[in-house]
């Protein structure tokens, strides 16, 4: 099992199995990466990890590994890349390809809704509102794997 904190629900934390991609709640403790859980349009959990020392035994996770799951598949973060992108439509995509290019996995979803107009809402609060185009700008170089990696390794409380 994997503790992860809930990146939408400050304050709840889940154990992810990541061979099934199955969550449970958990009591807290300390976390190893961040889960985002099924919203409309989506059919399972995404999550963005690293095992602890020690943490992830038998399950093929390794401590030096970020991984980055949805539901059952889960993909090592230093083999693929991802995009998150925006449609004229509103609808946001984000896409993991594989080292050759070719596609691993694409998810559709609706854009986060920020609410009623605030003119202070800026980049900070978009990454905030959408976990998806936060995975994509954390994994968009290698010095912010590596950082995220170390962060996730070390483990760190849910708040």
């Amino acid at each position: 099992m994997t503790r992860l904190s809930d990146y939408d629900r400050h304050g709840r934390v889940w154990d992810l199995d990541p061979a099934s991609g199955l969550l449970s709640p958990a009591p807290g403790g300390s976390c190893h990466g961040f889960v985002h859980l099924p919203e409309k349009g989506e059919h399972a959990a995404a999550a963005l990890y690293g095992a602890g020392e020690g943490a992830g035994e038998g399950t093929g996770a390794g401590a030096g590994t970020l991984w980055l799951q949805f539901g059952a598949r889960r993909w090592n973060c230093a083999a693929v890349s991802v995009r998150q992108g925006s449609l004229p439509d509103g609808t946001r995509r984000f896409t993991v390809t594989d080292a050759g290019g070719g596609p691993e996995f694409e998810l559709p979803y609706a854009a986060a809704d920020s609410g009623p107009f605030d003119p202070a809402y800026d980049w900070l609060d978009e990454l905030s509102d959408d976990f998806y185009l936060w995975v994509a700008d954390r994994l968009a170089t290698a010095a912010s794997r590596q950082t995220l990696l170390e962060h996730f390794r070390a483990g760190f409380p849910a708040t």
